[in-house]
C-alpha cells in the first residue's frame, strides 16, 4: 500500500515533469530546469563575498589613501582645501602654482589628491618666489587687450583749473566701459608747458597760435589737463596756426580791378559751396576752410567778397598746398569733457605696433598711494604675456607675465615659460613707457624657487 511519502514523490515527479515540458518542451528531461543558474548564481554571490570581504582585511592591515602622489613631476592640489605641494625627498612642501610649475619643470602635471590621501606625510618648508605671483591662468584666458591709458582724474578737470598731472591711470580690463570719441568732435586738452593740443581723428595736433582756438570758438578755460607722457602715445599731426605766406604785406596781382597786399583773403560764393582764397605773388591761391579760418583770425581787416567775373579775370596761382595742409576741422564739435575721464584705447595693430584710440570714460579717482607714474588695474582673473615696443634692434626680447593685480614679472628665459605653460600663448605688444609705469615683480625662473619665510 502506498505510503503519503510516495504521493510526495509522485506529486514532485509530476510538477517536475509540467516544469521540464513547459520550460525546455521535453517532459523526459532527467534534470530540473534551472538548477545551474540557481547554483551559479550562489556561488557567484558567495565569491563576491569573499572578494570583498579580502578588501577589507587588507584595508583593516594596510590603512591609508592612494599613493600615486609620489610620483615625480606632480603638482599637488589637496581636494578639500585647495593648497598645493610639491613632493620632494620624502617631504610635502606648500607652495603656490606658479613656483610649483617652475620647481616641476615643462613636464609637470597638476593632480588633485585626498587629505587622506596626503595624512601622515611629513610637511617642509614653504617653496615659492618672494613677492611672486600666487596664481596663473589656463592659456585659453590671457588677454590680448585692448587696454585703457586715462590721463588722471584731478581736481578741476574739464575746467582748466587743475595742474597738469604727471602720470596716468592704466586699466588691462578689456571689458572695462567706455565711449569713443566721434571723429567729427574735437577734445582740446592742455599739455606740459601750458601748450594747446587738438585732439581728433585719431592724432593729437599742437595749437602754436591762439587764432586757431579763437576760429573754432574753443574756450581755453575748458582744456582738459594732460601729461606729455600721455599725449605721447597718439601719433602727431602738423602743427595748427594760420599758413606762412612769402612776402606777406607787399603789393600784390590786380584783383576785381583793386591792388591788394600779399597775404590778403577772398571768398567767393557762386551757389551752395563757397571758395576761399589767398594772394599769393603770382596771384590767388585756393585754400581749405579750415585754412581760411584760420587765417581770417589772425588778419586784421575783412576778407574780399569776389564776384564771379572777378575769379575768372584775377591770376591764378599755381598753388595748392593749402588745400590739404590741415586737417578739416571747420566743422568739427567741441567736445565737453566735464565729468568724464579722457582716455586712450589701444590694441595691437600688428606684431609689433599699437593704435590708440580717443575714449572717455567714467572718473575712476587713483586710489590713495599711487605714485607719479600712476595707478595700474590689472585684468580681472586674467593675465597677459607682453614685450615691449618698439623692441630692441638687437639681442633678445624680454617677455613679461602681467598678473591679473596688474604686476609685471620678467620671464627669465624659454625654461620659465615652458614650465609656466605660457610658451603657447601669444605675447602682445606692448608700449615701452607704459610696461616701465607696471609696478614690477621679480624675475620668474626655475632657479628663483626657493625657501621662503611664511606669514
Amino acid at each position: 500500500m502506498q505510503t503519503q511519502r510516495d504521493h510526495v514523490h509522485a506529486h514532485q515527479f509530476m510538477m517536475t515533469r509540467l516544469h521540464s515540458a513547459l520550460v525546455l518542451g521535453d517532459p523526459s528531461g532527467g534534470e530540473v530546469p534551472g538548477r545551474r543558474t540557481l547554483t551559479g548564481l550562489t556561488i557567484g554571490i558567495l565569491l563576491a563575498v569573499l572578494v570583498v570581504a579580502g578588501f577589507g582585511v587588507y584595508g583593516w592591515i594596510v590603512p591609508g589613501g592612494s599613493k600615486s602622489f609620489r610620483e615625480p613631476g606632480l603638482v599637488l592640489v589637496e581636494k578639500e582645501s585647495g593648497n598645493r605641494y610639491v613632493y620632494v625627498n620624502g617631504t610635502l612642501h606648500p607652495t603656490d602654482l606658479p613656483s610649483a610649475l617652475l620647481w616641476q619643470g615643462a613636464s609637470a602635471k597638476v593632480k588633485l589628491v585626498s587629505r587622506k590621501s596626503l595624512a601622515g606625510v611629513p610637511r617642509g618648508e614653504a617653496l615659492g618666489i618672494a613677492d611672486g605671483p600666487r596664481d596663473i591662468p589656463d592659456p585659453e584666458s590671457f588677454k590680448a587687450g585692448p587696454w585703457l591709458v586715462c590721463a588722471p582724474a584731478t581736481a578741476g578737470a574739464g575746467r582748466g583749473t587743475a595742474p597738469v598731472a604727471p602720470g596716468f591711470r592704466i586699466d588691462l580690463d578689456p571689458r572695462a566701459p567706455h565711449r569713443p570719441v566721434p571723429e567729427d568732435e574735437i577734445t582740446v586738452v592742455r599739455g606740459p608747458r601750458d601748450r594747446f593740443y587738438l585732439l581728433t581723428q585719431g592724432r593729437r595736433f599742437q595749437v602754436t597760435d591762439n587764432a586757431v582756438l579763437v576760429a573754432l570758438g574753443v574756450p581755453q578755460a575748458g582744456a582738459y589737463p594732460v601729461s606729455g607722457s600721455w599725449l605721447s602715445h597718439l601719433p602727431a599731426g602738423p602743427e595748427l596756426a594760420p599758413a606762412e605766406i612769402p612776402r606777406r604785406g607787399a603789393a600784390g596781382p590786380r584783383v576785381g580791378g583793386r591792388s591788394y597786399p600779399i597775404g590778403s583773403l577772398f571768398r567767393h560764393s557762386p551757389g551752395p559751396a563757397e571758395q576761399y582764397f589767398v594772394l599769393r605773388s603770382d596771384g590767388l591761391a585756393v585754400m581749405s576752410r579750415t585754412e581760411f579760418l584760420f587765417a581770417a583770425a589772425r588778419s586784421r581787416s575783412e576778407p574780399v567778397v569776389l564776384e564771379s567775373a572777378d575769379v575768372l579775370a584775377a591770376p591764378m596761382s599755381a598753388d595748392r598746398s593749402l588745400l590739404d595742409r590741415l586737417p578739416d576741422l571747420a566743422d568739427a564739435r567741441v567736445r565737453d569733457l566735464q565729468g568724464q575721464t579722457l582716455c586712450l584705447r589701444q590694441a595691437p595693430d600688428s606684431a609689433t605696433t599699437v593704435r590708440s584710440a580717443v575714449v572717455d570714460v567714467p572718473p575712476a579717482p587713483d586710489p590713495a598711494g599711487g605714485s607719479d607714474r600712476g595707478t595700474v588695474h590689472g585684468p580681472v582673473g586674467s593675465a597677459m604675456v607682453v614685450f615691449g615696443v618698439p623692441a630692441p634692434e638687437s639681442g633678445p626680447v624680454p617677455l613679461y607675465f602681467v598678473s591679473s593685480a596688474g604686476v609685471a614679472y620678467l620671464v627669465k628665459d624659454a625654461a620659465a615659460a615652458a614650465a609656466l605653460k605660457i610658451n603657447g600663448v601669444k605675447p602682445v605688444p606692448f608700449p615701452r613707457e607704459l610696461l616701465a609705469a607696471l609696478r614690477k615683480g621679480p624675475s620668474l625662473s626655475r632657479e628663483a624657487v626657493s625657501v621662503i619665510a611664511e606669514g
